[in-house]
């Protein structure tokens, strides 16, 4: 599926906010409809297909959302997928009440498993390619500041993560497909074929003896605290 329209969003108006609200809920609601479905503990085991829905559906949000601020916003993309001291300090800079709206939106958005683990967060980038606007529909520069905000989102979100909890060889698979991002020039990262042999290289392995896998030992932790 290719959208053929982006929707520039006034992200200035609390109806749009809102919408962009509503979107991330039933996101977030499809997803954990997903996992059910497919069995929890396995989801939570295991990296899923680099086709499943739920990472498609983020993708779309994700070329929307990074249009919208990116081209209509008085907003820095990275108050939404930046680590928290540098979206504080973003958020610094705009009205009190602006500052409430980016911290809601941050908070929904960084709900998403997505978002949580670089492998994820690759698995979904992988999809960005499928939402990319058709030629025409924004300006140059209005697809060039679309491409520089997924990139930024993609590399940020993987490179602040801890790779240590990774083997040296699957660390290195994964800052070698966040280089072939940032060094894209398009939303086509050309990753799929490496990023499908690091997700069937991490899934053989929680059939080892002693294996956990990172998602899992990121639940764990959770509730370790």
């Amino acid at each position: 599926m290719i959208i053929n329209k982006v929707n520039v969003i006034n992200f200035k108006s609390n109806p749009e906010r809102e919408a962009q609200l509503e979107k991330l809920r039933k996101l977030k609601l499809e997803e954990l409809r997903k996992r059910k479905e497919n069995d929890l503990l396995e989801k939570i085991s295991s990296y899923p297909d680099l086709e499943n829905q739920v990472s498609r559906k983020v993708a779309g949000f994700l070329t929307q959302f990074t249009c919208s601020i990116q081209n209509n916003s008085e907003h820095n993309i990275m108050e939404f997928f930046g680590d928290e001291k540098t979206a504080q300090n973003l958020r610094g800079k705009l009205s009190p009440k602006c500052q409430a709206e980016s911290k809601e939106l941050r908070d929904e958005i960084q709900k998403f498993e997505e978002l949580k683990d670089p492998v994820m967060t690759l698995i979904c980038a992988n999809k960005l390619k499928k939402f990319a606007p058709r030629e025409g529909i924004l300006s140059k520069e209005q697809y060039t500041n679309l491409v520089e905000g997924l990139k930024n989102t993609v590399s940020t979100i993987v490179r602040n993560a801890n790779l240590d909890q990774f083997e040296a060889e699957d660390k290195a698979a994964i800052l070698e497909l966040v280089q072939k991002v940032e060094q894209s020039e398009s939303v086509d990262f050309g990753i799929e074929s490496k990023l499908r042999v690091l997700v069937d290289r991490l899934n053989s392995k929680k059939f080892k003896p002693n294996f956990i896998p990172p998602v899992r030992i990121r639940e764990l932790g959770k509730k370790l605290l």
